[in-house]
């Protein structure tokens, strides 16, 4: 039926224009025909050429005439008939005559030989009364006239000939007229046989459409029970955003009356502009995201003002106009929100992770090439945390980072972005201002001065204080990793310049770190390549001023860079580990050197710190005891103070085991850090080294007398012997002797020297010692 219903309106629209055509082409012929004739009417291109010869011919007779002195002709008169030919030159150059001129060139070369001839007579017009004048003039146009004569013919000819062509178009325009006529009436009747067809299937038609009205209304009715029972909110749009059908759950959840959603409504007007099929951020392919992905959850969801947390999706429907959907999502998304903030958050301090940190550094950077803005990383060490943690315990340790978290919080720009990067470890993201680094400064000293004010925690005052690196994008990186590793590396020179600083990130740390990474590679061969001595610093007797002991000193002799200090190479071995490695070459070193002294002489060896974090140090030092068959009893290990501070009770333990094994026990270092008396009551050490702090200021600071005397008088109470160290004069000699102490060491006496010198040394011996020339 709509195959027949389409050729039939084909065909009525084709015979219409057909129609349409014939009556514009007669009325073009008509036209075409009046202007032809309004041509011949007006412009009589042959009698205008036909008038030329004529008008010639007797400008020549008077001129003739007045050349033969006849009376009945004079000046006037000729300058009359001159004229005359001039004008009728001008005719032939109308616009009417053109077509005429422009049918054949020779013809257009008749009129400009004409007009030449005209103006070479004008000037000899003047004087016609000079004699030989008329002639002259005769001889100038006597050859015209048979040109003329011949565009008399010309013209002639071409308006015989157009006539005759107006004649045959006539002729043409009659015919055409009668096949269009009947055309015309061919086409009337063919449209009233279309129109009888049409109306034939229109009624055909309307019997369908009264059957699809039935179906229709049963699927509508089949529709409505659907989009009732939906669990979404359902809402159909036209091109105008306007409702055309919604569901009772789209009323419900909107909190909207049947009477104002009705037909023709702008939705506009009943929802939230972010919830328009044209809001921003809403696309056509939204519709193929997982809607079950987190982010993209988090990213579309609309927040109503009852509380309620809606998705919206809108898809374009062929003929226009949205179908839009509407699902409460409120319980699933706090469940994800929740998700994703413990994904990037952290668990303690519930400040961002390293994980949002790394991806706000990411975003910064896209920020910089876009707009080309700086900004730093600051990253932060809590210095002397790991004490409170062994001292207080863990869970006052976890709520002074809470403490220090909201601190870091609170003295940042609102801009800016703290994050907790694990254990005490605390990171800012910071937005400059400029590339002064002068926000960054008041930024940096303005956290160190927060952190380092007092926490009261359970009843305890806590003092900590930070360290803090920065690096600058771009100058120190353009990407997340570069710039946290410059970060660190700057970080790593704030602890090394001691507590409460901060320090930004120089090519120069880079080259200092690569150095000690060769300095690390060098160190670890340095042993099997005998590059490692011991040498020996004396220990004097107060009592008898004779050599009691030595303390065993690692030098390192590098093939390179000549001899390395402690200072230097200590610290990396600690940090590496190696310093296990090189604590047991040392002491085995030490316990072979021994044996070729004198039995009363006893070797002191120091214990790193980290050396107690080995699984078996009393092993390792009964087998070097073993290996040597060294008297354990002239075998003295020192320890600091920082060993007791790390997991007391267990380091405890090992004091305990290695003291059993016969050899003594040294504090050394004693009087400073955390020294605690309760230390001596809970281990009997057999030496307490006063620190060299105390008795260099011995001379000029009377409380470093009190203390070092305080000191020796406890170690005397305590069954204790009491070394001084760092003496380098007679006078800190005398005033450590007056102040009660055991023994002594320092420069004064000797420095530290190779074992075979301190063994000439002990050869030597033979009374008090009383300088540094011991030998």
């Amino acid at each position: 039926m709509s195959v027949h219903m389409r050729f039939l309106r084909t065909a009525l629209t084709i015979v219409i224009l057909g129609f349409i055509a014939s009556a514009v082409y007669i009325s073009a012929l008509v036209l075409q025909r009046q202007a032809a004739l309004e041509d011949v009417g007006l412009g009589n291109v042959t009698w205008t050429v036909a008038q030329a010869p004529g008008e010639f011919a007797r400008l020549e007779q008077r001129v003739s005439a007045f050349g033969m002195n006849d009376d009945r002709i004079d000046a006037d008169e000729v300058r009359l008939r001159f004229d005359i030919v001039v004008n009728r030159l001008k005719a032939l150059r109308a616009k009417g005559v053109e077509k005429f001129v422009e049918s054949d060139p020779r013809l257009g070369r008749i009129l400009d030989d004409l007009e030449a001839a005209l103006d070479q007579t004008r000037p000899l017009l003047d004087d016609l009364s000079v004699p030989g004048t008329p002639g002259r003039i005769l001889t100038i146009l006597e050859p015209i006239y048979p040109k003329l004569a011949r565009l008399s013919a010309s013209g002639n000819m071409w308006n015989s000939a157009r006539i005759a062509n107006d004649r045959h178009s006539l002729f043409d325009l009659q015919w055409a007229l009668t096949w269009v006529t009947i055309g015309m009436i061919a086409g009337g009747c063919l449209l009233i046989l279309l129109l009888l067809i049409h109306n034939g299937l229109l009624g055909r038609a309307q019997k369908i459409l009264r059957a699809k009205e039935q179906t229709v209304a049963l699927q509508n009715a089949r529709f409505d029970a659907a989009i009732e029972a939906m669990s979404l909110g359902l809402c159909l749009l036209d091109e105008q955003n306007r409702v055309i059908v919604h569901n009772s759950r789209f009323t419900a959840l909107f909190g909207l009356d049947e009477a104002q959603v009705a037909p023709g409504t702008p939705l506009a007007d009943l929802i939230a502009p972010d919830l328009l099929p044209d809001a921003a951020g809403i696309s056509a392919g939204d519709e193929t995201r997982d809607r079950n992905d987190i982010a993209v959850l988090s990213d579309h969801i609309h927040h109503l003002p009852n509380g309620v947390v809606l998705t919206a999706s809108h898809e374009r429907m062929g003929e226009g106009g949205w179908v839009c959907t509407f699902e409460d999502v409120t319980e699933r998304h706090r469940v994800q929100d929740r998700v994703v903030h413990m994904a990037h958050h952290d668990a303690l301090t519930d400040m961002p992770n390293r994980l949002l940190f790394w991806q706000s550094i990411g975003q910064a950077l896209r920020g910089l090439v876009a707009n080309g803005k700086p900004f730093v990383i600051l990253c932060l060490d809590l210095d002397r945390f790991k004490e409170v943690n062994d001292t207080l315990g863990h869970p006052t340790g976890d709520a002074l980072l809470r403490k220090v978290a909201k601190r870091l919080h609170d003295a940042v720009s609102p801009g800016d972005i703290v994050a907790r990067l694990g254990g005490d470890e605390f990171a800012v993201l910071h937005s400059c201002a400029d590339t002064s680094l002068d926000s960054t400064r008041e930024l940096a000293e303005r956290l160190i001065a927060t952190v380092s004010r007092p926490y009261h925690i359970d009843g305890n005052e806590i003092h900590v204080s930070t360290s803090i690196g920065i690096a600058m994008a771009p100058r120190d990186g353009d990407d997340t990793d570069q710039l946290m590793k410059n970060a660190d590396l700057a970080l790593y020179r704030a602890k090394a310049d001691g507590t409460a600083v901060y320090r930004f990130f120089s090519q120069q740390m880079e080259e200092q770190l690569q150095s000690r990474r060769n300095l690390e590679a060098d160190m670890r061969h340095g042993i099997r390549l005998g590059q490692f001595e011991v040498h020996y610093q004396p220990q004097i007797s107060l009592k008898t001023r004779r050599i009691v002991a030595s303390e065993a000193l690692v030098r390192w002799r590098h093939p390179q860079r000549g001899l390395i200090s402690p200072a230097e190479f200590i610290p990396l071995a600690e940090e590496t580990g190696f310093i296990d490695t090189l604590g047991e070459w040392v002491l085995l070193q030490a316990c072979r050197d021994a044996l070729g002294w004198p039995g009363n002489i006893r070797v002191c060896v120091n214990l790193s710190p980290v050396q107690f974090r080995q699984t078996d140090l009393v092993g390792t030092v009964k087998a070097a005891l073993a290996t040597t068959k060294f008297d354990a009893r002239r075998l003295e290990l020192e320890i600091t103070e920082s060993v007791l501070l790390q997991d007391n009770a267990a380091n405890l333990d090992v004091l305990s085991r290695l003291r059993s094994l016969g050899l003594t026990i040294a504090l050394d270092d004693f009087g400073t850090g955390y020294s605690s008396l309760s230390y001596l009551q809970r281990f009997p050490f057999d030496k307490l080294k006063i620190d060299r702090s105390f008795v260099r200021d011995l001379e000029s600071r009377p409380d470093s007398f009190a203390i070092v005397q305080s000191i020796a008088t406890l170690g005397r109470n305590l069954n204790m012997l009491t070394t001084a160290e760092g003496v380098e004069t007679q006078a800190q000699l005398d005033l450590i002797t007056k102040a009660g102490c055991s023994e002594t060491q320092g420069y004064y006496f000797s420095p530290p020297v190779p074992e075979a010198e301190f063994r000439a040394m002990l050869d030597r011996q033979s009374g008090t010692v009383t300088s540094v020339s011991v030998a």
